[in-house]
């Protein structure tokens, strides 16, 4: 006997999940094709035939708690093979966007990143806070070669940017980025925990082992390897992922030698070839191959890629902006160009600015959001590669409203 389920629909939640990007979601008839064709959904209970039918309800509780729209990886095989042309993958993207939204913590700035009507507001902040740095360093550019010489990093006002004043505002908007990330993604993991009861005497894997199991397959990206429509996925990805990585780490290593340690790397002034020049210079290159290919997919394959949404591209021009501009910025400084250098230098900051302060809610925030549901599924038994699922009570099917 089907088990009893009331339907709560929010008719609004439909109309915006459509305005978020699911323009097609009415034409889903509920074949199934999407959920055979997807190589990587669990075969207990798969995705995405149930979320097409939960979205058309509006039943918003259910999608907003649901793992499994973050175990998609937008393959867009679904898409691909839908014989109504109801693109299940951009539905699927739609949901994920309004989740990273619902979990925002302070919640207008997922709306500030997710609206187009707000993007010059949430181009302007960074910008101003920039041009803050700017001018309480004179708006001029200092003598001589461009060098990280001891201009630049003592309490001065003689050279392009005042240092102190740099560190400790984008210090702070690293540390914002982090906390309202941690909180979003507790409120995240309290909400599929809470919606998603084991049954009784089962308990769920600890934490710890579950995010090292979750890692083992995001690390590799393993499950791209199975997407057929869109492959090529599968090498952006890693490229930028891994590209990200290097440069974060080429960051934190001289941030911390030349603001803790107060000791300049060898040859950071030129070309060199040292191994953190080495490291940070073949990283950026593929960080921007990597995005450059994501680009080009868009643009010249938008069926395989999947439809753009403002807050695609937001994402996009953002990160692209930032591995392009600080590029050029080192370019310059090679050439000899000193005023290039600064302008681009300028504008390097800004990107990086939105970067950090948008983190928590923009695509970027996805890292985050999926490694928490992959996490959480490992932990209660429910994996991606394997039918034997013994913890794993799936939600109620969308089954129809008993009297």
């Amino acid at each position: 006997m089907a088990k009893e389920f009331v339907a709560e629909p929010d008719l609004q939640f439909t109309k915006d999940l459509i305005s978020a990007g699911g323009t097609d979601l009415k034409k889903c008839y509920q074949c199934a094709t999407c959920s055979v064709a997807c190589r990587i959904a669990p075969d207990n209970n798969p995705y995405p035939r149930k979320e097409m039918i939960w979205a058309q309800w509006g039943l918003k509780n259910k999608l907003m708690n649901d793992p499994d729209i973050w175990l998609c990886h937008q393959c867009n095989d679904c898409s691909t093979q839908c014989p109504r042309g109801a693109n299940p993958g951009d539905v699927l993207k739609a949901i994920r966007k309004m989740v990273v939204q619902e979990n925002s913590r302070p919640a207008f700035l997922g709306k500030l990143v997710g609206e187009k009507s707000m993007f010059v507001l949430a181009i302007g902040i960074p910008i101003i806070l920039v041009g803050f740095l700017l001018y309480i360093s004179g708006w001029g550019f200092p003598e001589g070669p461009v060098t990280y010489s001891a201009h630049h990093l003592t309490p001065k006002k003689d050279g392009f940017i005042f240092t102190p004043a740099l560190q400790v505002m984008f210090t702070g908007a690293l540390a914002f980025a982090v906390i309202s990330l941690v909180l979003s993604l507790k409120a995240y993991w309290k909400n599929l925990n809470d919606n998603n009861p084991l049954p009784a005497g089962r308990q769920p894997k600890a934490f710890v082992p579950s995010l090292v199991e979750a890692l083992s397959e995001i690390l590799p990206h393993s499950t791209f390897k199975d997407c057929e429509a869109n492959n090529i996925r599968y090498s952006a990805h890693l490229l930028a992922f891994w590209g990200m990585i290097g440069l974060a780490v080429t960051t934190a290593i001289v941030a911390f030698n030349v603001d803790i340690l107060g000791i300049l790397p060898p040859s950071l002034n030129g070309p060199g070839t040292v191994p953190i020049k080495i490291l940070g210079n073949v990283s950026a290159v593929a960080f921007i191959i990597g995005l450059a290919i994501m680009l080009m997919r868009r643009l010249t394959a938008p069926d395989q890629a999947g439809g753009s949404s403002y807050f695609d591209w937001f994402f996009i021009y953002t990160i692209l902006g930032t591995g392009l501009t600080g590029l050029l910025t080192e370019l310059f400084r090679w050439s000899g160009a000193i005023n290039s250098t600064y302008v681009v230098y300028a504008i390097h900051l800004v990107f990086v600015m939105a970067l950090l302060l948008y983190l928590p809610f923009s695509k970027f925030a996805h890292l985050g959001y999926r490694t928490v549901a992959i996490a959480w599924s490992k932990s209660v038994g429910r994996n991606l590669k394997t039918a034997v699922q013994p913890n794993y009570v799936p939600p109620a099917s969308a089954e129809p409203v008993s009297e």
